[in-house]
């Protein structure tokens, strides 16, 4: 346990009287926490209760945080709960059918498809790419020593170009700049619910606001095409085994190869799920550290010790216990997807709780990984929560910053390794100072984003 407790910024949950009615304005007030930030919405009780069930405008909720319930849903009964609309309605437009949404017989067609290249020999070998990219950008900003860098943008750029070398084998056909920008852009105009949404109203009434996010995203899905059109224009010869080739050649041998748009849908999947998540999980990361100088002060003593120069890279998380422990603290409280939801197809029953065909099941890591009968000291910064014996008492499916069940993150090996990677060639080389005027806030925007650029002040090692 750390000396000093720090807690970072996160919203206040709200109180809400036990026995409380809905009313017309509870409901304008709910649809303005929705568009500002989702994650205001929670209340008190939430991080107390496990099973809370309500009813919003005739729709069933159950919001669930009983790790075992939790498991049932995600996990050993998932058959029997499918994606929701609002899934759809948010991811849609802009992956299609990609591996984020697909169901059914494409699911498991694409799931299998993809898996090959995110096995745990393929994943090992990604860390030497890893490693060149994280040490040239830690390198670069080494270089600025004395300048502030807005660390929230560093990490988007860093965090493509490794998906970009890894899966990708560097093809420069993508703008990986404007893709970024682009995907930074459409989030903060359209990455949480419509109102329209909210309330299930028909697909057919037109969401206003939403025409600059549909040029955007027209825009992302060019440039993706303009990527897989490249590479089908290169000699067959010099085609590589990447994520992109698997793609094109996934399902061939069966007689149900992708078509050129399900390619796309998830590329865009991977290219915007990829870097997006992990960029913000080490934006949280290395704002955390430099708001804890002891945590600071013995992830980089550990990285020094450790003479990783002699280390497979893909070996360094078993070098570097404490700087892994300080990455899935950062996942614990400001965990990349805060929310995930399903649609009960028939009758179940989830903790004490019956649940009807119908209901929809909410269960929220941000709720989930901060409840108070599943942690010590909750809202506080501890990586040691993660280290020997303490973390082998965390509950299962308490934590779990990347899903669970079949639907879990493919690439959740493939993003540990990389911010292992990334955290430790930037430890060795920098040292980060936050020098904002104000302590980013977590906004839901899909991913859990903080609300300003997080501006570092670096210092050469």
């Amino acid at each position: 346990m750390l000396e000093t407790a720090f807690t970072p910024p996160a919203p206040t949950p709200r109180y809400i009287p036990p026995n409380a009615k809905p009313t017309l304005q509870g409901y304008l007030r709910y649809f303005r926490i929705m568009a500002k930030n989702p994650l205001e919405i929670f209340t008190e009780a939430n991080f107390e209760e496990f099973i809370q069930t309500s009813r919003v405008f005739g729709q069933k909720y159950a919001l669930v945080h009983d790790p075992e319930a939790v498991r049932r849903f995600l996990v050993t009964n998932a058959d029997n709960y499918q994606l929701t609309r609002m899934r759809r309605a948010l991811f849609e437009p802009l992956i299609g059918d990609g591996l984020l949404i697909a169901e059914g017989d494409l699911w498991k067609r694409t799931r299998k498809a993809l898996t090959p290249v995110f096995d745990h020999r393929n994943v090992r070998g990604f860390a030497p790419l890893m490693r060149d990219v994280a040490a040239r950008e830690a390198d670069a900003l080494a270089a600025r020593d004395g300048e502030t860098v807005p660390m929230s943008r560093a990490m988007l750029t860093l965090a493509l170009d490794v998906l970009t070398a890894c899966l990708f084998s560097g093809d420069d056909a993508l703008d990986a700049d404007r893709f970024s920008r682009n995907l930074d852009r459409l989030l903060h105009i359209a990455g949480m619910p419509h109102p329209l949404d909210l309330m299930a109203a028909p697909e057919w009434l037109p969401r206003l606001g939403r025409g600059e996010a549909l040029k955007i995203i027209a825009e992302l899905r060019d440039q993706v095409n303009a990527l897989l059109s490249a590479r089908r224009a290169r000699p067959k010869e010099t085609g590589t085994d990447d994520f992109l080739s698997l793609l094109m050649n996934a399902g061939a041998d069966e007689g149900v190869p992708l078509s050129d748009t399900e390619i796309v849908d998830n590329l865009i999947t991977f290219l915007a799920a990829g870097h997006e998540t992990t960029a913000r999980t080490l934006t949280w990361t290395f704002y955390l550290l430099s708001k804890s100088p002891e945590a600071f002060s013995r992830a980089g003593a550990e990285v020094d010790a450790a003479a990783l120069a002699t280390v497979d890279p893909a070996d360094w998380s078993v070098r570097l216990p404490f700087v892994t422990a300080v990455i899935k603290e950062s996942m614990r409280l400001y965990p990349a997807a805060a929310m995930f939801s399903r649609l009960a197809v028939a009758p179940d029953r989830l903790g004490d709780v019956d649940i009807a065909a119908g209901t929809e099941i909410v269960t929220s890591p941000w709720v989930l990984h901060r409840h108070s009968k599943l942690w010590d000291r909750p809202w506080v910064f501890d990586p040691d929560r993660f280290m020997g014996e303490a973390a082998n008492k965390i509950p299962r499916h308490a934590y779990m910053p990347f899903g669970a069940g079949p639907r879990i993150c493919i690439g959740a090996s493939f993003s540990m390794q990389e911010m292992v990677i990334v955290l430790a060639e930037f430890l060795a080389r920098v040292r980060w100072e936050h020098v904002g005027a104000e302590e980013p806030q977590p906004i839901m925007r899909i991913t859990v984003q903080p609300s300003t650029d997080v501006p570092m002040r670096m210092t050469r090692c």
